[in-house]
């Protein structure tokens, strides 16, 4: 089985498997959060030091991802991410794990939510922390994103978009506050 549906309940595994503290985000949050769209992958924040990301790493491997432990681990030492494919090297559907090491990310993790999806219960990403995620990031697609996640929550906390709009703003992300006036209105 190889689908979104294969991609998510096999990182629930993954994730459920240890002392794991993460959050999904991205395009399955968008589902949850919006409304359901295509995705091949599904994004973690996980809250691990780099030094003991193998863990996950090893755990991934026995759940089924085609794991290569040395390029993963130089993935999230040069990108601040890495893809781990399900199945084999060569499939599309994986997962994409950053590593939660920012304020921003520590806010997130207090903010998760506990939703079940697939009979599953799994962290996922509060929709205020998710629209800032996909706001920081900028692109076309996690705009488009953030547009339907606003639409589907009326009630959002907006002093909390604009705190961590600003901090992100001085961190370097230009026009984010801009962005999160935009979504605001």
């Amino acid at each position: 089985m190889s689908d979104p549906k294969a991609v998510l309940l096999s990182t629930i595994d993954v994730a459920e498997s240890g002392p794991f503290e993460y959050f999904l985000y991205g395009g399955m949050a968008v589902g949850i959060w919006g409304e359901p769209r295509y995705t091949e992958d599904v994004d973690l924040v996980l809250f691990l030091a780099e030094r003991e990301v193998y863990k996950f790493f090893r755990a991934a491997g026995r759940h089924g991802f085609a794991v290569d432990e040395e390029l993963a681990i130089q993935q999230i030492q040069v990108n601040g991410w890495a893809r781990l494919p399900l199945a084999t090297s060569k499939s599309p559907w994986h997962l994409d794990i950053a590593l939660g090491d920012s304020p921003f990310d520590r806010s997130a993790l207090k903010r998760r939510r506990r939703i079940e999806i697939f009979g599953r219960a799994v962290w996922v990403a509060s929709p205020e922390d998710l629209l800032i995620y996909k706001l920081v990031s900028g692109r076309k697609r996690d705009l488009l994103d953030a547009q339907i996640v606003r639409r589907r929550r009326q009630a959002l906390d907006a002093a909390y978009l604009r705190k961590w709009g600003d901090w992100w703003e001085r961190e370097g992300v230009r026009r984010i506050r801009q962005r999160v006036e935009g979504l605001l209105r």
